[in-house]
């Protein structure tokens, strides 16, 4: 069963329902379609949690959780390609991505859906889609509080 990563703040560790970015949206989903962000390596997870923290935010880091997810070998898996997005400025890039991202969650064919990070596009992230028939199987393993290295932290202001 493959294994995937996520970062959370502790209040939210146990939930897996996408609420979070359904009401604002992030790369891969517009507002009103709830997706959960997981990454292969924890270090991902890290650094795509990392870039989604409100600058205040960056200067006294927050205690986080690592929630480790098992996904079942038999759900079903869609990829998107590096080549896929080339070429794309990064406002055409990010709507290119919601598209992709919500028109994937309409057809709700796959639990999951592969796609290659912004932050290190050599590495990948794994979307969950939480409305999926499977997602009664995906089970968190582990969890356990993370602390971001003093040194990510960004300046005061």
């Amino acid at each position: 069963m493959p294994l995937v990563w996520r970062l959370s703040r502790p209040q939210y560790a146990a939930q897996l329902d996408g609420k979070g970015n359904r009401l604002r949206g992030a790369r891969w989903n517009s507002p009103g379609h709830g997706v959960v962000y997981t990454s292969f390596n924890l270090s991902l997870a890290v650094l795509e949690s990392l870039a989604q923290l409100a600058p205040p935010m960056r200067a006294r880091l927050p205690v986080m959780t690592a929630v480790r997810i098992e996904i079942p070998d038999e759900a079903a898996r869609e990829e998107i390609t590096r080549d896929q997005l080339e070429g794309l400025a990064d406002e055409q890039a990010v709507l290119r991505c919601r598209q992709i991202g919500d028109a994937w969650l309409r057809t709700g064919k796959s639990l999951s859906l592969d796609v290659p990070s912004v932050i290190v596009p050599q590495e990948r992230n794994m979307l969950l889609n939480p409305a999926h028939a499977l997602m009664d199987r995906v089970k968190i393993v582990s969890t356990e509080p993370f602390h971001f290295d003093s040194r990510l932290a960004s300046p005061p202001a």
